[in-house]
């Protein structure tokens, strides 16, 4: 059993957390600074989807590179070009290469989120492995939530903010390459890949496919709503940050309830929230309540960033043990599938029928995923809350490290074997 070396540890996290900051003040700054350059909408969410594809793309290829060259030259690596590529969006301000900065900076984060997982893993036990891995995940967190206030220090037009962002990129690589830990080796016992997944769990399925979806239009092009909606840039900023700290606060809550009581009842619960709210964000943006606005994104952004969690609980509750890693690989392509959807889809809708139209499309994504939750409980026997896993709450994904590895390992064409289709 390992001790935990505490100054790597606070180390890690620290770089972590300037990394978050430096994503979620990089994502909202790109949204503000394309609508004050007049990019048409579909054109922002084209911009925005690209750093799903990136963070696809560094998933299968950063662990090959990391194999032939190691962690820290990789990781190097990737944190000097994202650094670059944020102050080459102020320097060249076009669509077409905003679209492949974006997708590149996806590629570099989730390298170097990967390997700091990498070092985080290999300097702690099983002992307080899963204490450490939720404060992983609320440091993430908290940083992209932070980063929206630093929004305000400076105005998008300009190039301070683009670069105080590659500063702060810049200083977080420090800590994590004065680490000289290597990551331990990832085993697999079974291999599940993508469809066997979704014959056995299609509800879990959807929901992370749902949640990959609504988390790319909110996230990204919530920004892009306030200023168009007559909010000033700064009020646009706050309510990105409240849609990150309604995920903060109801995180813990919502898995516990989760775990509690039937998931399928709890993924009822959070879709009708959802809706509900969601709903309600365009009357509240046309009062110009920006109070009663920060409510109901506190509450979308709740159900938004948690959904993932509860989503991937139930589908651990139908896979066995030795099935779980490789199939994470399945679902955070699902996940990034419906990351890449959303942003293109919602400002199509946006394009049409205006800044609001982004919320009601939401609502109705969250309509659907309420009856579908319906149909699937009128046609698969519950399982108790007794009989379900108890898993940690996650916000948005698993872990990149096994992400990475599982993608790779994960055959996607591998014959539905006979006992896994049952119950399905």
């Amino acid at each position: 059993m390992k001790t935990p070396q505490i100054l790597p540890v606070w180390s890690l996290l620290f770089g972590v957390a300037l990394i978050s900051v430096c994503s979620g003040m990089q994502g909202t700054l790109l949204g503000l600074r394309a609508s004050l350059e007049d990019f048409a909408v579909d054109t922002i969410g084209l911009i925005m989807s690209a750093y799903y594809l990136g963070f696809l793309l560094g998933a299968r290829v950063v662990p090959k590179w990391v194999r032939q060259v190691g962690h820290i030259r990789v990781f190097a690596a990737l944190g000097s070009i994202a650094s670059v590529v944020i102050l080459l969006h102020s320097a060249i301000v076009d669509p077409a290469m905003w679209f492949g900065f974006r997708a590149l900076t996806g590629f570099c984060l989730s390298g170097l989120f990967m390997v700091s997982e990498s070092w985080l893993n290999a300097i702690t036990g099983n002992d307080n492995r899963g204490r450490l891995l939720a404060a992983y995940m609320f440091t993430i967190t908290l940083g992209f939530t932070g980063g929206q206030f630093l929004i305000n220090l400076a105005s998008p037009l300009g190039f301070e903010l683009f670069i105080l962002a590659s500063v702060i990129l810049s200083i977080a690589i420090v800590p994590l390459l004065l680490s000289n830990i290597s990551a331990p080796a990832i085993a697999y016992a079974e291999h599940l890949e993508l469809g066997r997944l979704i014959r056995l769990t299609p509800l879990g399925a959807m929901g992370v496919f749902v949640q990959g979806l609504s988390f790319g239009a909110v996230m990204w092009l919530t920004a892009v709503f306030g200023k168009q909606s007559g909010f000033s840039v700064a009020e646009s900023a706050l309510l990105v940050g409240t849609l990150m700290f309604g995920g903060l606060a109801l995180l813990l809550p919502v898995g516990g309830l989760s775990d509690r009581q039937e998931r399928r009842h709890t993924l009822l619960l959070l879709s009708v929230l959802a809706a509900g709210a969601s709903l309600l964000v365009p009357f509240a943006a046309r009062m110009g309540n920006l109070w009663l606005l920060a409510v109901l994104l506190f509450l979308v952004g709740g159900v938004v960033l948690c959904f993932y969690s509860v989503s991937l609980s139930h589908i651990n509750d139908h896979v066995r043990n030795e099935q779980i890693l490789s199939a994470s690989g399945s679902i955070i392509f699902i996940n990034g599938i419906g990351g890449l959807s959303g942003p293109i889809l919602s400002t199509q809708v946006m394009k049409f029928f205006g800044p609001g139209s982004l919320y009601y499309f939401v609502a109705l994504v969250y309509l659907f995923m309420a009856l579908f939750t319906l149909y699937r409980m009128s046609v698969r026997a519950p399982i108790t809350a007794e009989e379900q896993s108890h898993g940690m709450a996650v916000m948005l994904q698993t872990s990149q490290v096994i992400v990475a590895e599982a993608m790779d390992e994960t055959d996607l064409g591998d014959p539905l074997a006979p006992e896994q289709e049952q119950g399905a």
